[in-house]
């Protein structure tokens, strides 16, 4: 059997949906996994695995495999997929059908979430639609 990485979902598309890092989230995913031991980071990053294989086959997922997290802007939230100690934050497309892109990971050891975090899922978010007309 072959090792699997949370690369191979840079861009992945599924059966049915797609799953997308923004620039800088398998960055992100790194650095943060750094942080835990190689157990701890191999276990989570099974589970992301797992849970991204069933997402874009369209298998049914119990409805708390991600929660919403804050605003995009009034209409639009993003969402974070927990792994305790391991936040990932997404949201889903408006550019791409059914496609979520990942903005990046956060070792999480505080109980509120982060301005920086809704900055950088902010930034992502608009970047990912610069170029789609309004």
């Amino acid at each position: 059997m072959r090792e699997r990485s949370i690369q191979e979902f840079a861009d992945k598309q599924g059966l049915k949906r797609r799953i997308i890092h923004a620039p800088g989230a398998l960055d992100s995913w790194e650095k943060e996994a750094a942080k835990l031991t190689d157990r701890k980071a191999t276990e989570i990053e099974g589970f992301l695995i797992a849970l991204f294989d069933a997402w874009i086959d369209n298998s049914r997922l119990n409805n708390r495999w991600a929660v919403p997290e804050g605003d995009l802007n009034k209409d639009k939230k993003f969402f974070a997929i927990k792994r305790i100690p391991i936040r990932a934050y997404f949201w889903y497309s408006d550019v791409h059908k059914n496609t979520i892109v990942i903005s990046h990971y956060v070792y999480k050891k505080w109980q509120k979430l982060r301005t920086e975090d809704v900055r950088k899922v902010k930034v992502n978010w608009e970047s990912e639609n610069a170029g789609k007309s309004k």
